[in-house]
């Protein structure tokens, strides 16, 4: 294989396409944040959560830190082919870049100086408000409308986001709580509605004889009216018995869902069988909310469905399919080590979220061993992964 030969005026830069600088720092982050997390929570590290929960610190950072970057790496990428064309924003992408860097800077160091975290909080905001109109505007010049959800998601994030600040200021009661769990149930909602649209298209062109995973027009309303009264009343609703019913509802919906698209070929395909995986922790999550009405079962267990097994699980193996395709890699032959990457972050998920419900005596255990699992599974993605999005695209095979 060679390198793609580029002119001196056409020199490599890693802000050739969005989703290199994204996706390198949503790795380092990751590694980063769940580093810190096990050494406070795990090992007992003194650090300054003196204005914040500790937990809420985590589930801001791996959601507006982590996964916005890969959110922002992934949309920015596909957007030409959405489109049909290529759209050439290479300054914002910098200053994109710029602020989440500056924001998840300062928000760190606040937890071990006396940097005062409104200064994260103003480049954060920003952070989100120029990915909103960066994400918005090429898709209102093209009139292309049936994108414009997207667009709505990342705004009501970037909504969220003030949200939490204000919150953290004292301005909004409850307002952390509300910012970040309307983000995270938004950012689920991008999974779905993303996984919607690409997972059946993988699968069939993928497997090596004729399959075409089914959709249902039905089910496609169902789930978008039943996740949209998810999410209202399990936030600024206290029934949890309306809560319960609604999400068993959508176990069920999702679980109809992955039937449509199911085929054991897929078990031979990590780059299928990941992202199949991924989706089904969301169905289990919303599982779990629904049996926790009617038994002992903790929110941090559908929390990490979500989180760990959705999230994360699904950030890895999209950006490792697009890096592949996007530096002309075949993605059909991907490196094997891919395998042991999933299922490594698939045996912490289990451990995060069934392990407790066997045996809760050795919950400390169980976090830790997730947290272990989840830093290795990274480690090896950023030493495979990092070299290539560092580097040239490589030209394909005659």
């Amino acid at each position: 294989m060679k390198r793609i030969s580029k002119s001196n005026d056409e020199a490599f830069t890693i802000f050739e396409t969005p989703y290199r600088p994204f996706f390198i720092l949503a790795a380092i982050s990751s590694l980063f944040y769940m580093t810190i997390w096990t050494l406070f929570y795990t090992l007992k590290l003194p650090l300054n959560f003196e204005n914040i929960s500790p937990t809420i610190w985590h589930a801001h950072e791996m959601l507006f830190g982590y996964t916005m970057a890969v959110i922002a790496g992934f949309l920015l990428t596909v957007e030409k082919y959405w489109l049909g064309k290529n759209i050439d924003k290479r300054s914002i992408l910098v200053a994109l870049v710029i602020l989440w860097i500056a924001a998840r800077v300062s928000i760190s160091l606040a937890l071990i100086t006396d940097i005062p975290y409104e200064i994260g909080a103003i480049f954060d905001c920003l952070f989100m408000i120029v990915l909103t109109i960066r994400v918005a505007y090429p898709i209102i010049c093209a009139k292309a409308w049936d994108r414009i959800g997207l667009v709505a998601h990342i705004a009501i994030i970037a909504a969220a986001n003030i949200v939490f600040y204000l919150g953290l200021c004292g301005l909004i009661l409850n307002g952390q709580y509300l910012g970040v769990y309307s983000a995270l149930y938004l950012v689920i909602s991008i999974i779905l509605l993303m996984g919607r649209r690409m997972i059946p298209i993988f699968i069939r062109n993928a497997l090596e004889f004729k399959f075409e995973p089914k959709n249902w027009r039905v089910i496609d309303i169902l789930s978008l009216v039943f996740f949209v009264l998810f999410f209202i009343f399990d936030l600024f609703f206290t029934s949890a018995k309306v809560v319960s019913i609604i999400s068993g509802i959508l176990t069920l919906i999702y679980s109809i869902r992955l039937f449509g698209w199911y085929s054991n070929k897929i078990w031979s395909k990590p780059l299928l069988w990941v992202l199949f995986v991924a989706y089904s922790w969301i169905a289990v999550g919303f599982g779990l909310k629904f049996l926790s009405l009617y038994f002992n079962i903790s929110d941090f267990l559908s929390l990490h469905s979500f989180t760990y097994g959705g999230i994360g699980i699904m950030t890895i193996g999209f950006m490792s399919r697009v890096v592949l395709g996007h530096t002309g890699r075949n993605v059909f032959e991907p490196p094997k080590i891919l395998f042991w990457i999933f299922s490594i972050l698939f045996a912490g998920a289990v451990i995060r979220v069934f392990l407790p419900l066997i045996d809760i005596s050795n919950y400390q255990i169980w976090i830790g061993a997730s947290q272990l699992l989840w830093i290795l599974s990274f480690l090896i993605f950023a030493v495979v992964y990092l070299p290539m999005l560092f580097s040239p695209g490589i030209e394909k095979k005659a």
